[in-house]
Order: structure tokens, then C-alpha cells, then sequence
């Protein structure tokens, strides 16, 4: 019996090496020195699986000389952290009203058990960092939610971002994580949401990129995830009710970032295997990519390029 030829196998993988080591290269070069702000949902931290995965990645972003701020939140263990003592949820546009048994577990939560969870895991992948259990108050503008139309109880505003500690702090480190808590200037801490914190972290210290990772893959249109979206189709997708509350709350913010100039914002499903590595690193990643209208030419000549390499997926 003849033997199988085995060379144009081995040629067509020492081909999609090479393209890979291109594009790889094409990628650390750009990216080298930026800052990535990366929102985490609460699933993804509470399952050591996702968690260590997701840091693992963040640790090559270090290695490439990428900067990470990532925020987290905790949802659905403050769900049922607040149904096992028996206070009731509750919610208005998929922001919770936080009134002071509320905001006691959510200190617990995310303050306490996930914050360690992070120092936990950063431990077993040896990433070099810090994690804060609350936003450092130097960093965030806070103030507190007025009480009308609704009253969110200890819920609040964010009026901008600092740049300079944020970045001062970069200067010795490549890591740094914070859950979603801030600081009123009176020391009153306070509830925000997650998704607000990581849009105004990014605005106010220029990030080149914002993601938001959740249990999703991306922003789903029509029941399929839709590979781009720009800013002028974000607001009809809220008119016509595409995205409806957590997924509302995370467009609102994606528009208000590109505006400010955030110029590619990143909606993945954090629960997927090296989903961040593959979305950074791919020219057309797992999830949702979101940039300016004026973006797209720009976009598609990056994504044509690599189709000339040859490391690219058509």
C-alpha cells in the first residue's frame, strides 16, 4: 500500500504559521503602550474557570506591552446574595435601586467575595497587578443620583474621569482591576453600574480600546451576533427595541464613548475560551466590533490586509 503524501499538509501549516507570526507581529506593534479598559460581568468572575482563562489572557496583553484596567461587577451573586436573606431585587431600565440593605451586600459581594476571587486567581496565573475592591476615590468624579424621577437610593453619577492618577499609577504596574463601587467626596460609597464605570475610565484616560465581556456573544441582531455595528445604527436598535435593558444600558455607553473618542469598543462572550486573546488578535473576532461610521474604510482595509497575509478566516 502507498504511503499518504504528507508535504502540502505540512506546507499549509507552516504557511498559516507564518501568516499567524505576520499578523501576530502587525498586532504587537500597534498595540505595544495602549490601554485596553475591559469590563467583566459578574459570570465570568464567579466562575474560576472564565476567571483564570481571562486573566490568563490579560497576563499575554502584559507580556505584548498592553496596558489592562479591568472592571467588574457581580450581578447575579448580588441577586442571589439579596434573595437568600430575603430583600427584595429591584430594578428600573436595568439599573438596580440600591437603598442601605442593598448596597450591604453589594459591598459584601463585590467589595468582598469577587475582589478576592481576583487576588485568588491573579495568584494562580501569576499576573503582576493590583486589585482594588472599589474604584480609588482620586480617580472617579461621584455624585450622588438625584432622587427624582426615580429614586435609585446609593446610586451614583459619574461626572468624569481623572486621567492623571489613573495613568500615574500605570506607570508602575500593567494591571490594575476595581469592581464596580465608588466614592462620594463625602466617603459615602456607592452602587454603579459596572458598564458606566469602564465607558468613563476609558473616555477620561483615552483608552485605545474598550470590551465589555459578558455571558453573550456580542450584540445579537435578529438572533445572530452581528460581526460590527456603528454609531449611527446604535440608536435605532434601542428605538426599535433590538437591545432592551443590560444590553440598552451597554450601547448607551458605547455611543457616548465613541463620541468622546474611544475609537473601537468590543462586545464578546467572556465565557468562550481565550475569547479576549482571539478577539484582539483575529481580524474578525467572536464578538461585536463598534466603531465610528467615518471608522468602517479604516476597519476593512485592516481586515483586507490580512486576508493578503493569508492568516485570516474570509
Amino acid at each position: 500500500m502507498a504511503k499518504k503524501k504528507t508535504a502540502p499538509v505540512k506546507s499549509a501549516k507552516k504557511k498559516k504559521r507564518t501568516a499567524n507570526f505576520f499578523i501576530n507581529a502587525f498586532y504587537e506593534s500597534k498595540f505595544r503602550d495602549n490601554l485596553f479598559v475591559i469590563k467583566a460581568g459578574g459570570k465570568i468572575i464567579e466562575d474560576r474557570k472564565s476567571l483564570d482563562n481571562l486573566l490568563a489572557n490579560i497576563k499575554k496583553l502584559n507580556f505584548l506591552g498592553i496596558k489592562v484596567l479591568l472592571v467588574y461587577g457581580g450581578g447575579r451573586a448580588v441577586d442571589e446574595a439579596l434573595e437568600k436573606r430575603g430583600i427584595g431585587i429591584r430594578k428600573k431600565d436595568g439599573r438596580r435601586i440600591t437603598d442601605k440593605a442593598t448596597l450591604g451586600v453589594i459591598k459584601e459581594v463585590i467589595g468582598g467575595t469577587l475582589a478576592l476571587s481576583i487576588n485568588e486567581s491573579m495568584a494562580r496565573n501569576g499576573l503582576e497587578g493590583y486589585a482594588f475592591n472599589a474604584v480609588p476615590h482620586e480617580w472617579l468624579r461621584a455624585q450622588l443620583r438625584p432622587k427624582k424621577p426615580v429614586d435609585y437610593g446609593y446610586v451614583a453619577d459619574i461626572r468624569g474621569a481623572n486621567k492623571r492618577p489613573i495613568m500615574r499609577l500605570f506607570k508602575v504596574t500593567n494591571f490594575v482591576a476595581c469592581g464596580c463601587l465608588a466614592t462620594l467626596e463625602n466617603g459615602t460609597l456607592c452602587n454603579v453600574n459596572a458598564d458606566t464605570i469602564a465607558t468613563e475610565l476609558a473616555i477620561g484616560a483615552t483608552a485605545d480600546k474598550l470590551m465589555f465581556l459578558s455571558d453573550v456573544d456580542g450584540v445579537l441582531i435578529n438572533g445572530k451576533a452581528a460581526f460590527t455595528i456603528t454609531d449611527v445604527q446604535i440608536p435605532r436598535y434601542i428605538k426599535d427595541g433590538t437591545a432592551t435593558g443590560g444590553m440598552k444600558v451597554k450601547l448607551e455607553n458605547c455611543l457616548k464613548a465613541l463620541d468622546a473618542g474611544v475609537k473601537r469598543i468590543h462586545l464578546i462572550n467572556g465565557l468562550r475560551q481565550d475569547a479576549l486573546y482571539n478577539e484582539i488578535f483575529e481580524p474578525v473576532g467572536p464578538g461585536t466590533m463598534l466603531f465610528k461610521e467615518s471608522e468602517r474604510k479604516n476597519y476593512m482595509n485592516e481586515v483586507e490586509a490580512q486576508k493578503a497575509i493569508g492568516g485570516a478566516k474570509a
